[in-house]
């Protein structure tokens, strides 16, 4: 039976963050033997690690929720490179990490790390309808016209953004059905505080499996082109950094701290960079048991 690794990711302490589970050696799992897996880890996603196909890759992994394989690679990124670092399975440093064809850029040690990102999609505004009625939130809901507007913002893929009154952010409530009538699969809540440079967020994922995503970094590397766009940050050339203060209001909070470096003659990049907390570790058995609900006794 593999080894299983649960983690919290972006956490201050084992109560905070965003839960992952990483099966460090996967060779050999079949899909079917993956997916039953990730469905009893009691976490939302859980990462399958692999040698790589490719040759700037330093490991390769797949992603499944309880539900379906994810094709995106961005959001457990870190958990699972702190997490190989931890155990003594990659080095300290820089890494690349593989998800189907997609590379990804981290930095890491065996708590922390940093993940960063280039070559951005085209950011739009978007209609404010349909992000409302997918968090069950009236048009009053809405900030003022300073904090922005409502819009998708992206490395791959693009997140859809909706700038919220703070009181909003504890009244929301997931309603996937509405977002994925819509052909959405993603809405990121926040109220944007510009004194303290920090972005207080809710974000529903059911188009990712997810109802809701207490700590999210693609959307963290997103938001930074969001906020450009917006003309919330500067636009002349530096590195402006912020805070993500991700799952306002539920009972797992997570802390992302983000920049975002805008050029001359060049698009913005990002990186977005937080600690993660290991919580328990075992076997995955065939049936029944929940390694996360089981922390206490598999330490």
């Amino acid at each position: 039976m593999p080894d299983v690794e649960i983690v919290s990711m972006f956490a201050d302490g084992p109560s905070s963050g965003g839960l992952l589970a990483v099966v460090p050696e996967a060779t050999g799992l079949t899909d079917h033997r993956m997916q039953s897996l990730a469905a009893r880890t009691g976490t939302p996603e859980t990462v399958f690690v692999l040698p790589a196909t490719h040759p700037s890759a330093d490991y390769r992994i797949r992603v499944f929720t309880p539900q379906a394989e994810s094709p995106f690679g961005g959001h457990p990124s870190l958990g699972t490179a702190v997490t190989l670092v931890r155990l003594g399975l990659l080095a300290s440093g820089p890494v690349v990490q593989q998800c189907g064809e997609k590379l990804l850029s981290l930095t890491v040690d065996d708590h922390h790390g940093t993940i960063a990102a280039g070559n951005p999609l085209e950011s739009a505004a978007v209609a404010p309808a349909p992000l409302l009625a997918a968090a069950g939130l009236p048009r009053s809901a809405l900030a003022d016209e300073g904090p922005g507007r409502a819009g998708r913002a992206g490395f791959g893929p693009r997140f859809h953004f909706l700038p919220v009154r703070p009181e909003a952010l504890h009244e929301a409530s997931p309603h996937p059905e509405a977002l994925l009538g819509a052909g959405l699969k993603d809405v990121f809540l926040l109220h944007w505080d510009a004194r303290r440079r920090q972005a207080d967020a809710r974000m529903f994922a059911p188009g990712y499996g997810i109802p809701e995503d207490p700590a999210c970094s693609s959307a963290a590397l997103a938001l930074g082109l969001w906020l450009l766009h917006n003309g919330l940050l500067p636009a002349e050339p530096a590195t402006h950094e912020f805070q993500v203060r991700q799952g306002v209001g539920t009972a797992r909070q997570a802390l992302l701290t983000c920049t975002l470096t805008t050029y001359d003659d060049d698009d913005p990049t990002a990186t977005v960079s937080g600690q993660v907390v290991p919580l328990a570790q075992g076997t995955v058995p065939s049936a029944g048991r929940n390694p996360a609900a089981d922390a206490a006794s598999s330490h």
